[in-house]
């Protein structure tokens, strides 16, 4: 009898220490999955996480906000709720799929839309950043709490936007699509002027050609929406770098936008941007990015001289609004003090690459290490694009001074 038992208990034993097949485990499902591209509610609220400032994001790039039962998210509207009229805020719990209870009843996601989009606010701050520049952040106001997107560092002077902090993680690769864009948005910000027509056509060839002192010279180089040939508002921060659509919308500030040449800004800058943001998916990374421009870009005069290229004068003639002469992206992995910085041309005219290495080029190009970004960056056309250790580069304009970033990400 007692051999008998030991028998059985040793193939209960050898039983239970069997490993199980991976095709037998049955993967944790959550309780709740949402669609960020088609099952969030229209105009669509403030996704965050209850009680904080913070956005509650999807986990990877797959668009999927995954919540298990019982959990909650809060939503925000500026305006309130087509379900709750009265209330800015309200918190939502999963009960199943697309269903959240609220207020002792079951309704389904997309019902908790808000009464109107909510664009943004960007206030004023008294922190200085770069050649008398102050800080403007930008984000939603909630009176006790403001869920900010980004830091401006804008020179109410010169309306130049220096540079554009946020953030990027494996969501960001996967951000919300088929946003409407909303129109640009000036506030109460370059005051005394209409920014939008600083960047038509007609105006861009008239300005050019009282800098320039020639209107056919004007002519050549600024054609036609069309043809690409011509300066746009051109993002700092990308509308594709923000996950929601009301973050994205929040980037149509004109204190987020420069003048780009639209070929640059549809070539190799925007493969930057695409890559950037698959680039640190695919490492599993959470980065600070530092978005920028720099310096004053020039067209050749009436008598060959290099002129610097303005969009605007104030009421003294004195030239503002400069468009570029670079733009750049600084990837910061804090945690592991790692960084590179991705730098283009904002220049499709300029046809030597001699002009283009002693005038644009301001640290050692290590672009060639870089295998990660689809571009084609020798092509002059669609700008010059190439790549520097971070501190070498802001050593060189002299951007964000409090910055050392010892090593680099590749």
């Amino acid at each position: 009898m007692k051999v008998v038992l030991a028998v059985a208990l040793a193939l209960v034993v050898a039983i239970e220490a069997r490993e199980i097949p991976k095709q037998d485990i049955i993967p944790f499902a959550p309780a709740c999955t949402i669609n960020i591209n088609t099952q969030l509610p229209r105009p669509q609220p403030l996704i965050l996480i209850p009680g904080t400032d913070q956005f509650r994001y999807p986990q990877s790039n797959d668009r999927m906000l995954n919540l298990n039962a019982g959990e909650s998210l809060e939503l925000a509207c500026e305006t309130g709720f087509n379900v709750s009229p009265a209330k800015n805020s309200i918190v939502v719990s999963c009960v199943s799929d697309r269903t959240f209870s609220y207020d002792g009843a079951n309704f389904q996601l997309n019902e908790f839309s808000c009464f109107e989009n909510w664009f943004s606010t960007a206030r004023r701050t008294n922190v200085p950043c770069e050649q008398g520049a102050t800080i403007v952040e930008v984000g939603f106001d909630m009176g006790n709490r403001f869920p900010k997107i980004m830091d401006i560092c804008h020179n109410y002077r010169t309306f130049e936007n220096h540079w554009i902090k946020h953030e990027f993680h494996v969501a960001h690769d996967g951000f919300q699509q088929g946003v409407p864009r909303p129109d640009w948005h000036q506030g109460d910000f370059q005051q005394g002027i209409n920014v939008n027509l600083l960047y038509t056509v007609n105006r861009q060839r008239t300005t050019l050609a009282q800098i320039l002192g020639s209107q056919a010279i004007a002519n050549e180089l600024v054609i036609d929406a069309t043809s690409g040939i011509f300066m746009a508002r051109g993002h700092i921060a990308a509308r594709a770098d923000f996950i929601y659509g009301t973050q994205q919308n929040a980037t149509f500030w004109f204190l987020n936008a420069a003048p780009q040449w639209q070929n640059f800004n549809d070539g190799n800058w925007l493969r930057i941007e695409d890559s950037a943001r698959s680039f640190v998916a695919s490492r599993n990374l959470h980065v600070t990015v530092y978005g920028g421009t720099y310096g004053v870009h020039t067209q050749t005069d009436a008598n060959g001289d290099q002129q610097p290229i303005y969009l605007d004068f104030d009421p003294n003639g004195i030239q503002r609004l400069p468009s570029p002469k670079i733009y750049y992206k600084i990837l910061h992995d804090e945690q592991n003090k790692a960084g590179i910085v991705l730098i283009g041309v904002n220049d499709i005219h300029i046809t030597s690459m001699e002009r283009i290495r002693n005038e644009y080029v301001f640290c050692e190009d290590i672009g060639d290490k870089v295998s990660w970004i689809n571009w084609d960056r020798f092509n002059l056309g669609l700008g010059f694009s190439y790549a520097c250790e971070v501190n070498e580069f802001l050593r060189k304009i002299g951007h964000l001074p409090h910055l050392d970033i010892p090593n680099l990400l590749i």
